[in-house]
Order: structure tokens, then sequence, then C-alpha cells
């Protein structure tokens, strides 16, 4: 469906453009990252949580690889926006996608839900313990499995190669803490 706008929205639209670009520049000249590259901004927002709790944690600004790490531990990490629902005010569970071909296995994973319109963090699962990084694992592993079963029925390999975990398989994990850190709801695992 098409969203056009007219020329007024559009000059808004592009002061607030020539704004972002300003501050892009900057933190460019400075630390020469581009927050607007990939999930640079979901990556910091998390490590302001994370690093409250864990000191050694460290994003990785590379395009491939890991996210993150912490202790020589390499971290995948993946963020979901959701939006709250309109008659009970409270958020759905999220869903996270990994690509079926690439790396899925690692021994600490952090998941993240944020809000659909102010990207603000609402839940934190940061997943370190062997038995629950083994179960996710298996998990998706398994959803691997399939894809690639459906491949070879289709007889040919499809080009979308996402596969999800969803934040229900999460809760069931066993929690070895859980608390609040600057208004975000953190489950460690």
């Amino acid at each position: 469906m098409a969203n056009y706008l007219d020329k007024d929205s559009l000059a808004g639209l592009d002061e607030y453009r020539h704004k972002i670009f300003a501050l892009r520049a900057e933190a460019y000249q400075k630390y020469k990252i581009d927050v607007l590259d990939n999930d640079t901004l979901s990556a910091l927002s998390i490590y302001e949580i994370v690093s409250e709790y864990d000191s050694d944690y460290n994003i990785n600004f590379a395009r491939n690889g890991e996210d993150s790490k912490s202790n020589n531990v390499l971290i995948e990490q993946k963020a979901s926006r959701i939006a709250k629902k309109k008659k009970s005010g409270q958020y759905p569970t999220a869903s996270f996608q990994f690509h079926a071909k690439g790396n899925i296995e690692y021994n600490r994973y952090i998941f993240a839900t944020r809000d659909l319109a102010t990207l603000e963090l609402i839940r934190i699962y940061d997943i370190s313990n062997e038995k629950n990084t083994k179960l996710i694992q298996q998990d998706l592993l398994n959803k691997r499995a399939n894809w690639e079963a459906k491949n070879l029925k289709l007889g040919y390999t499809q080009k979308y190669d996402v596969i999800l975990l969803d934040e229900e398989f999460l809760q069931k994990l066993e929690a070895s803490t859980k608390q609040i850190i600057n208004g975000v709801e953190v489950i460690q695992a």
C-alpha cells in the first residue's frame, strides 16, 4: 500500500533528516562508527542495559560475525519490535529471526524486545546457562533441518531462509535472575 505525503509533511521530515545526518556525521568524525549502519543504535541501547550487570560486555561494530562478546564468549544478539495491543494495552510476545544457513550456535544469546513506536527496550533475555543455550541451539537446528527438508521436497533452495525463535520458548527457560534495570525487565537464564 502506498503512503505519499504532502509537500509540507515532506519538508518537515527532511528537516529531521538534516538533524539526523548532522548528528551521524558528528559521531562518525569522533568514533569512525556509522550510527545509522545496520543495527548499531539497537546494539548501543542493549549495551546501556547489559553493561550495568556485565562490565566485560562489548559490541562488535563489524557487519559480519558475532554481535558482541564478554569474557571471550561470543554472543548472538537479536531484537524485535512489538506494538502494544489496543484493547489490553499489553505487549504481545515477539519472534526473533535467524538465517537458516547462518551461524546459529552460540554459547550466549541476548534477545531484546522494544516498543515499535518509541524503540524503548521492554525486555531483555540474556541466556548463558549451558542447558538453556543447548535448548535454543536444538530448537534452531530442528528448524534449520525442517527448512532444508522443505527445500529437498521443492527441488530447489529457497532464497528466504528465515527461521524464528518465539519469545514463548524463552519464557519457558529456567531463569536464574529477574530484575528491572532502567525500566527494562532483564531475565537472565
